[in-house]
């Protein structure tokens, strides 16, 4: 009887800590700051407080995803704001997954074909399985053929797929993977190998093989397709090679690397000073002031609408505002050096600034002959 009455205590203190998450995550997405965030990176279709619901729905129904690291569900939201998609996980647009402690945006297939049919220069794509039998037939060349027509009655089983965009310019692009090829792909990917490891109970190639199939072959064409396909196709793709993947605060599409460093999309900067300054901390004080001085307005300001997981906390923005103030430097003073001017502290860059943030306060309180105490120097 007690041992029951401890499991019953123990599910309810779960039950109340995951509401206390969720209503910390709907308090953080809901405040006036992010709205306007999301608002900026939204298509006209979907609004901020909508994307919030499905979000949190799809929290609700998947857990996990408040043990996960906070600020890659932040991450993670705002690509589907950025993206225009829903994360609902029932109309197959986009999906929220716990992957490695942290939350991975993973576009559906139906994601990918809504991406393109709202760039505007596509104006129709889709993908179909092909059975055996099937009447079908094509060949690749100089005179292209793509003919098919599914069997009444049994189909038998699937043999393989094909896409097809068609482009406002009256161009078409199509491609047809054989089920041994999709199948390649779907060996490969890390959420297969868990699922016949055991390690997961189910895997949407077991479940839902011919969605799986369309969605490989739409990402194989989708080099050929807009840019936000492309991406999508890019996030998911690193999905299943294990790795992480995002957009960041100007839409460009980041990679981790094998060893967990970001792979930083081919139009994205390789660093600003104030980024350079934050990465090194370099321990002489005469470099530290320089490159915060070398910071301008243009590099070292937060992009407008930057995402939150760029974003400092508001307890990493009082804490740093403690430490500047008993350095005596003045945090106005500091933010116009820093071309931050006219920004609120807890809208700055990330906690690695914030740590050199800090190194620069001890620096200038040495400097003034003030005791310098190194523990000043870090985040607690």
């Amino acid at each position: 009887m007690a041992e029951a009455e401890s499991q019953q205590q123990q599910q309810a203190g779960g039950a109340l800590a995951r509401r206390t998450a969720a209503d910390s995550v709907r308090a953080a997405l809901m405040r006036p700051e992010m709205i306007a965030q999301l608002r900026m990176a939204l298509p006209r279709h979907l609004t901020p407080e909508r994307l919030v619901r499905v979000a949190m729905t799809a929290v609700q129904q998947t857990p996990k995803l408040l043990e996960c690291d906070r600020q890659s569900l932040y991450a993670a939201i705002m690509t589907c704001a950025q993206l225009g998609l829903e994360p609902d996980g029932v109309l197959g647009q986009a999906y929220l997954v716990p992957f490695k402690n942290r939350v991975q945006f993973i576009p559906g297939y139906k994601g990918l074909i809504s991406l393109a049919r709202n760039s505007g220069e596509v104006t129709s794509i889709f993908a179909k399985e092909v059975c055996e039998n099937d009447d079908f037939d094509y060949a690749f060349g100089l005179v292209e053929r793509l003919e098919h027509v599914p069997a009444a009655g049994d189909r038998g089983e699937i043999i393989g797929f094909y896409a097809i965009a068609r482009f406002h310019n009256g161009g078409y692009h199509w491609d047809y993977m054989t089920r041994a090829e999709v199948e390649a792909i779907r060996d490969g990917s890390q959420g297969w190998q868990a699922f016949k490891a055991g390690k997961v109970r189910e895997s949407p190639w077991h479940t839902h093989f011919a969605e799986m199939g369309k969605k490989t072959v739409i990402r194989r064409i989708s080099k050929y397709l807009p840019l936000n396909v492309q991406k999508a196709a890019a996030i998911a793709d690193a999905y299943d090679r294990g790795r992480h993947g995002a957009l960041d605060a100007t839409g460009e599409l980041v990679i981790e690397e094998g060893g967990g460093a970001p792979a930083l999309g081919p139009q994205e900067a390789a660093g600003t000073a104030l980024d350079a300054f934050a990465a090194d901390q370099p321990e002489d004080g005469a470099a530290v002031d320089a490159t915060a001085q070398e910071a301008t307005p243009a590099d070292a300001a937060p992009a407008p609408g930057s995402p939150p997981w760029r974003v400092m906390s508001v307890e990493q923005a009082a804490e740093i505002s403690r430490h500047l103030h008993g350095s005596g430097i003045d945090e106005a003073q500091l933010a116009a050096e820093l071309g931050l001017e006219g920004i609120a502290l807890d809208t700055w860059p990330s906690e690695r600034h914030a740590q050199a943030l800090l190194k620069l306060a001890e620096h200038r309180k040495a400097r003034k002959g003030l005791k310098t105490d190194p523990a000043q120097g870090r985040l607690a």
